[in-house]
């Protein structure tokens, strides 16, 4: 136990009254100076105005007491702990190392005079323990560190279940064994450390005044064992923990700046993984706040510097402002300032600092800036010397900055040196350790140069085979595996090498893998958008398997990498009826939590999470964003343990895989389908047909000035309606000429006869493109046919989405056999008075057409029509909103909206078509995520609608009302068809435009706009 202060006054006998006087007059100096026990948790103490007067005056009062205690006197003990405290207190103050060698003996001496038996020996055993620590830290001698965990067990176990001490020894030998761990890397010291640590949690209920400690030395094991494992769940809990921690230190607690420094670094490393600005915004709000708490002369302060400066970096990274690297440089250089000859941590501040003036290098191209960093470099490993734990970071630093010089100045000896520093940390980070995959990669990326210089193929060879473990490499960052991937397949290919086709496999495969890990749609839209290369993997990839040959696999990768949000949401909402009559339990089992899992994906854009934290009326709170996404982990990890376990089954070992190109087939069973691929390598043609091999047809590359062209004419729509006709039709006959012609040749030489029906794919920016409308080919009777004339053509965003789309539903109920119902949603107004005649036109003489009109089409009565519905006829005004992808919508009544999400979360089982007589409700908002076809059409499909009529940009409001008449027309004359009504929906499409061409003062941009999608 502590011998506190009152407890040592009252064993002094009454007639020792010097004694009293000096000690009195110590504890009173030493209570000014806030000194406490010595801490299992950093303390922010409150320094004193003039600190070194007032340490004197408490040791030297101190002194005076011990020598009118001497040896042999029952109260000795006693007298030392307090001098031993003080000596502590300066040391912590000053650095001084005089200070805690003294310490050292004094608590030494105090426990002698305490033996096995003795009441108070936990106390000294402690403090020397706490002392040995202290002396560790500053030189890093193993032998400290042991004899620290040796002197906390023997504390432990003499203060058993029941002792008021216990929970401060498990904290104190806790966090000695996580030290040791990250010296050895022991993976049984930090279980040990996280057991403890969670015990003594248990024995600080909430309302415990140390609660706080255990909360924040288990939440920093967690975010240890994060980093040895990538294990989300611990990072999740590591961040509520310190969450919990704070609300424990309020304003003026000891521990506020250490709990905001925690919390910080654990929203950081989130940040890490996921992407999400809002953590790192809230990391650097947490640090600035932590540092205000450190002021000058703190002995904390030099880590809150760092740590900030650290995480305004992380910002640069991200957005390129100048003043965030000159901020953290700026602090950098006053951490370091605080980081003296023979301090511990000189080498970090050496280390940050140097990357942080080699950034404004890479940015400004000043010299000075590179050889500074490699000066600064060059310390960091001089204080890092072979057996030191932290050696491999100063090595990878100061090759990169050797790699630097050398792409300055051409010096070969800096690359050699390069290569030689990179091998040597890849030496200290065997398999298993979290940076193995970046210096995998620097290495590779060192010989690659080397190869480039010199011509030498075992260079080469063995770049690419580090590329390649990097990338396999599990234990790293998926993210990070990602870049390798994708950097691998890029050199290889240029190297024409054999290992080009695994990388672009495994690459698109990362992909997959690091969205099913990120947890929302937006943040997943973020990483198909990036400056990465993924936003062309796809493209790219195919583009060198039809070039190797490799049509079939083409068509696989495509299918792999492209529409991912629309694939992984749609693969939420597999069907499950085979495996229900084999494992019932199992089929639940998946279907309730693919259904949460959806649920969470799409509830938190629908809303954005980040302002879930300032919601008042909900009274939720960053703990409630923090739970969310740890949930939205939890089902990812679960969903994959049960796909696991239905792999397992006989009959679905392919479940829940990519598609194989023999079911990819299936696609074109009614017709051919017609992917276009481009990508800055090369374009294609690849058609699908049901019953042979995929045909490629080389294309004309230069399809961006096709797309630059276009966005050109549509905007002359309006003030130069010839101008904009005449641009169209260039587009339109250069795309025949280019591309379309092509394919039709190819599919005469296939059989496919004309007046059927064929499926168009287009990747990439290709989408923009009216494909259906190429031409013209030829003039008939002084008119001009185009390839509509000819073909009956629909889109399909991917060939699943086709097959989906054919599948049959189960359950699907008719109010009326032969009879779908339509609901039409018309909000006509003084910029669309047309709307009006075009719901009429609809409704006339149908009693089973349901219309919402005006006030009557609020969002809600929509939704609920929807699930009620067959088919639906949307007239009203289509939104884009370029900021938020997610967010495109129907203009309802008022302000209510019906966004792409909205559309998303809903349950239409009786769904089967869908009339979009809106502008863009085919067009995609401007970014970077080229193949993700996010679109308020797609989100119909997705949801359940077999057959989407929709537009490629703004429709002419009159064209509406004769659109819809001559299409209805068509739609209903047949119902005793054999052919399913929303099947028809391509051909009475086809049969309208046709129609709408012929009338008077008609334009080529307002009939190329309706498009078909789906079945």
């Amino acid at each position: 136990m502590v011998v506190h202060d009152s407890d040592i006054i009252a064993l002094i006998p009454e007639d020792s009254h010097d004694i009293i006087t000096d000690l009195t007059q110590a504890l009173a100096v030493q209570a000014d100076l806030g000194t406490t026990e010595q801490p299992s948790l950093n303390a922010d103490t409150v320094i004193p105005s003039e600190p070194s007067d007032s340490y004197e005056e408490s040791i030297t009062h101190h002194r005076n007491a011990l020598e009118m205690c001497p040896p042999g006197n029952p109260h000795r003990s006693g007298f030392l702990n307090k001098l031993a405290e003080a000596m502590w207190t300066r040391f912590e103050q000053t650095g001084r190392m005089e200070d805690l060698e003294e310490s050292i003996v004094l608590n030494r001496d105090a426990l002698d005079l305490c033996p096995p038996g003795h009441p108070d020996r936990s106390s000294p055993l402690n403090n020397l323990a706490v002392a040995m620590r202290a002396r560790f830290e500053q030189t890093g001698r193993m032998d400290d560190l042991e004899e620290c965990i040796a002197l906390h067990r023997d504390a432990l176990e003499l203060r058993p279940p029941g002792h008021p001490g216990r929970p401060s020894s498990m904290n104190n030998l806790g966090n000695d064994l996580s030290t040791r761990f990250e010296q050895t890397g022991g993976m049984e010291d930090l279980k040990e450390s996280i057991v403890l640590h969670r015990d003594a949690l248990e024995l600080c209920p909430p309302g415990h005044p140390d609660r706080s400690v255990p909360l924040s030395n288990l939440g920093n094991d967690l975010s240890t064992r994060f980093e040895q494992t990538g294990r989300m769940e611990d990072l999740e809990e590591c961040i509520a923990l310190h969450r919990d921690a704070l609300e424990l230190c309020p304003p003026g607690h000891p521990y506020r700046s250490s709990s905001m420094n925690n919390l910080a670094g654990a929203v950081g490393t989130r940040f890490e993984q996921t992407g999400r600005m809002d953590d790192l915004k809230e990391s650097i709000v947490l640090n600035r706040d932590a540092l205000e708490l450190r002021p000058p002369g703190h002995p904390q302060r030099s880590s809150s510097l760092y740590n900030l400066a650290n995480a305004v970096s992380t910002r640069f990274e991200q957005t390129g402002r100048m003043e965030d690297l000159e901020e953290a440089i700026a602090l950098h250089r006053d951490a370091l300032e605080l980081h003296p000859a023979g301090h511990p941590d000189r080498s970090s501040s050496l280390n940050s600092l140097a990357s942080a003036v080699q950034t404004r290098f890479k940015q400004a191209g000043r010299m000075e800036d590179l050889e500074e960093s490699i000066v600064l470099n060059r310390d960091a490993l001089d204080l890092c010397p072979p057996g030191h734990p932290d050696r491999s970071s100063p090595l990878n630093n100061l090759a990169v900055a050797m790699r630097a010089r050398f792409e300055q100045t051409g010096r070969m000896d800096d690359l050699e040196e390069c290569i030689a520093l990179h091998r040597d940390a890849l030496e200290l980070r065997p398999p298993g350790h979290s940076d193995r995959s970046v210096s995998l990669s620097n290495l590779g990326s060192g010989l690659f140069t080397r190869f480039v210089q010199t011509g030498r193929m075992e260079d080469l060879e063995e770049s690419l085979r580090y590329y390649e473990e990097g990338a396999d490499h599990v234990f790293s960052n998926t993210l990070m595996r990602l870049s390798i991937a994708v950097r691998w397949a890029a050199l290889a290919r240029s190297q024409r090498h054999v290992s080009t086709l695994k990388a672009y496999r495994l690459a698109l495969s990362l992909l997959e893998s690091s969205l099913v890990i990120t947890p929302t749609m937006q943040m997943q839209h973020k990483i198909l958008s990036g400056r990465n290369g993924y936003p062309t993997l796809a493209s790219d990839a195919a583009s060198y398997a039809i070039k190797i040959g490799e049509v079939a696999q083409a068509v696989e990768m495509l299918e792999q990498g492209r529409a991912l949000i629309w694939s992984q949401m749609r693969g939420l909402r597999t069907p499950i009826e085979q495996l229900r009559e084999v494992n019932k339990g199992l089929a639940d089992r998946f279907l309730t939590t693919s259904r949460e899992l959806e649920s969470l994906t799409t509830s938190s854009e629908s809303k954005p999470i980040t302002l879930l934290a300032q919601d008042s009326t909900t009274g939720t709170s960053q703990e409630l964003v923090d739970e969310v996404y740890a949930r939205k982990r939890r089902l990812a990890s679960q969903l994959e343990d049960i796909v696991a376990e239905i792999r397992a089954t006989s009959g679905f070992e392919d479940f829940f895989r990519a598609r194989r190109f023999s079911v990819l087939q299936e696609a074109a069973v009614e017709g051919p389908v017609i992917i276009i691929s481009h990508s800055d390598y090369r374009s294609d043609a690849l058609i699908v047909l049901y019953d042979r091999p995929p045909v490629s047809i080389e294309l004309d590359s230069d399809f961006d000035s096709l797309v630059k062209d276009l966005k050109t004419a549509l905007q002359l729509v309006q003030t130069e309606p010839d101008g904009c006709d005449a641009g169209i039709s260039g587009v339109m006959e250069s795309l025949w000429n280019r591309a379309v012609s092509r394919v039709i040749e190819k599919l005469d030489d296939l059989g496919i006869q004309k007046q059927a029906r064929i499926w168009w794919c287009p990747t990439s920016l290709l989408s923009a493109l009216p494909f259906h409308a190429a031409g013209p080919i030829r003039v008939v009777n002084g008119r001009e046919q185009y390839l509509s004339d000819d073909y009956i053509s629909s889109y399909t965003p991917t060939l699943t989405a086709l097959i989906t789309a054919r599948e049959s539903k189960p359950g699907i109920r008719r109010h009326d056999i032969g009879r779908p119902r339509l609901l039409v949603v018309a909000l006509p107004d003084e910029s669309h008075p047309k709307i009006e005649k075009e719901y009429h036109a609809i409704q006339k003489d149908r009693e089973f057409v349901k219309c919402l009109v005006r006030e009557q089409a609020t969002r809600e009565a929509v939704i609920d029509e929807f699930r009620d519905h067959d088919w639906v006829h949307l007239a009203c005004y289509g939104r884009l909103n370029p900021d938020e992808p997610f967010l495109p919508a129907f203009q309802l009544f008022g302000e209510d909206r019906l966004t792409l999400l909205d559309i998303i979360q809903s349950n239409l089982p009786n769904a089967e078509f869908a009339f979009l007589s809106t502008g863009h409700s085919a067009g995609q908002t401007v970014g970077g995520a080229r193949e993700e076809v996010l679109h308020l059409a797609a989100a119909m499909q997705f949801s359940g609608f077999r057959s989407v009529i929709a537009t490629m940009w703004a429709m002419s409001d009159d064209d509406g009302p004769f659109v819809a008449k001559e299409f209805y027309k068509r739609m209903f004359a047949e119902e005793d068809s054999p052919e399913l009504g929303f099947k028809r929906s391509a051909r009475a499409l086809r049969e309208t435009i046709q129609r709408l061409r012929m009338r008077k003062g008609m334009t080529v941009e307002r009939w190329i706009n309706y498009i078909h999608i789906g079945a």
